[in-house]
């Protein structure tokens, strides 16, 4: 699901984008789920207290509006998760350089009056990259979790081994280590063929496996790091390893 926010004042043009993006949602993104709330300044605070996750933002700056307070109000959404969309909509152009000069990385910037199609065509843009990053499609590639208030996609062909140590889960890439809330019993469910328990708080993936030395029970990896082995999970390991041309 990804929640969409409209914040624009003009009720008439709140309506054009919620008429955009139900038209792009029923036509052309049936397979995403979007949760659309539209309103005011205050209506987006509150959904920024909490919502976590990463959400499209349809930010309207008015003439009336200083440009800065429109510049804050981006930095708040981007602190908030800084994977966060957000479309940039001026209604004086006289407003642009002063905006841009404080946003980084906007989604996207329209000028009012703006076109339909160019709705459309930044609304599309956006949702096209989400669903290359999130969608349902890659979960046999990549996973995805939360880091703090960033959502990342990692790769399985580079994740070492999941650790379960303090109440947390380590995931182990060799260079780096991302932990996150969870249950490794929980985690080994989802996870693709490559990875096999080893241990009570291993899991680890056998393309990284260099060799079993089964008189110390410890695996080794190509990193040359040493994992241990339960006696409870030899066996099942054993036959992982050799199915995948490992022993």
């Amino acid at each position: 699901m990804l929640p969409v926010v409209i914040c624009e004042e003009e009720r008439l043009l709140r309506e054009q984008w919620l008429n955009v993006l139900d038209e792009l949602a029923h036509r052309d993104y049936p397979m995403l789920r979007l949760e659309v709330l539209s309103g005011t300044q205050q209506e987006l605070n509150r959904m920024l207290a909490s919502e976590q996750g990463i959400m499209l933002v349809v930010l309207a700056i008015s003439r009336a509006q200083q440009p800065s307070a429109g510049v804050e109000t981006f930095r708040q959404i981007m602190a908030n998760n800084r994977d966060n969309y957000v479309l940039l909509c001026l209604h004086d152009s006289a407003q642009l350089g002063e905006v841009l000069a404080g946003c980084m990385r906007p989604a996207g910037v329209l000028l009012i009056p703006v076109r339909y199609e160019d709705m459309r065509a930044s609304l599309r843009r956006v949702l096209n990259d989400y669903l290359s990053l999130y969608a349902p499609e890659d979960a046999a590639v990549y996973m995805t979790v939360a880091a703090g208030r960033t959502l990342r996609r990692i790769a399985y062909r580079d994740i070492l081994y999941f650790e379960a140590r303090d109440k947390m889960l380590r995931i182990c890439l060799g260079r780096s280590v991302i932990s996150i809330r969870g249950s490794l019993n929980a985690k080994e469910k989802a996870l693709p063929e490559q990875f096999i328990r080893c241990h009570r708080s291993y899991i680890v993936n056998v393309d990284f496996v260099e060799r079993l030395d089964q008189p110390r029970m410890i695996l080794y990896l190509t990193t040359g790091e040493g994992i241990p082995v339960s006696r409870s999970y030899k066996d099942a390991l054993w036959a992982g390893l050799r199915a995948g041309g490992r022993t």
